[in-house]
């Protein structure tokens, strides 16, 4: 672990912020999170926090590096909790091309993939303090190129505009390119990590990608920890 977290202060400085999260008890599509859990997602959305300005919401996006890393599962809770303990305006958008998620599509309110099209479209909503989700839509994957246009941006500023905060779900970054070039267009990037997938070589390639691409990384969050020794100890490290 030394070893990963020695590589990981040489790419984004000296005190990167690491959220851990512990192993979630059930397998189903964003599962409630336990009691032991509320207290790992308190310190990520209290991160998150120190992002809002004043002027305009902020939009944070979240990726792994490879799929099965609980992406969903961390930024879906993280914005639930921005939206229920804060009373904040929050947009979930499902940007994972690669992978939407099909149980999201019958919620009211405009697609991704619509809102891309005609960003203008975003101007007629009216969001209210809670949890707004937004789903991919309907072939997102046809329509990449969109990610690369000038309406990314304008849709990114629409939402910033009606939103305390957005949080992009992205695909993986190792499994498409457009994940980096999303995520540079946002304020930030948080890598979603899995404990079993902690290898050095991985994350050094995953923060290259997107040191080049001009992402701003703001730290990982260790996902489905789980502890080899006694909790105690870890908390006294």
């Amino acid at each position: 672990m030394s070893k990963i977290f020695d590589a990981y202060r040489k790419r984004v400085g000296e005190n990167p912020d690491v959220i851990q999260i512990r192993k979630p008890n059930s397998i189903r599509l964003f599962p409630p999170m336990g009691e032991k859990q509320k207290e790992d997602f308190s310190r990520l959305v209290a991160k998150l926090i120190i992002m809002r300005q004043e002027n305009r919401g902020a939009v944070v996006a979240m990726a792994s590096s490879s799929s099965g890393e609980g992406t969903s599962f961390v930024s879906y809770h993280a914005a639930a909790m921005l939206a229920e303990d804060y009373g904040l305006s929050i947009a979930w958008v499902d940007a994972n091309f690669l992978d939407p998620q099909q149980k999201l599509e019958p919620y009211p309110g405009p697609s991704l993939l619509e809102l891309l099209k005609d960003p203008k479209i975003l101007y007629t909503m009216s969001p209210e303090s809670g949890l707004t989700l937004i789903n991919a839509g309907t072939n997102l994957m046809a329509s990449r190129g969109l990610f690369a246009d000038d309406r990314f941006e304008e849709l990114l500023a629409g939402l910033a505009s009606k939103f305390d905060f957005t949080i992009l779900d992205l695909p993986p970054i190792l499994e498409s390119t457009d994940s980096a070039l999303m995520a540079a267009k946002t304020d930030g990037m948080l890598l979603v990590i899995e404990q079993r997938f902690l290898k050095r070589e991985i994350i050094q390639h995953v923060l290259e990608e997107l040191q080049d691409k001009g992402v701003r990384v703001l730290g990982s969050v260790i996902n489905r920890r789980t502890f080899e020794l006694p909790k105690f100890i870890y908390d006294r490290i």
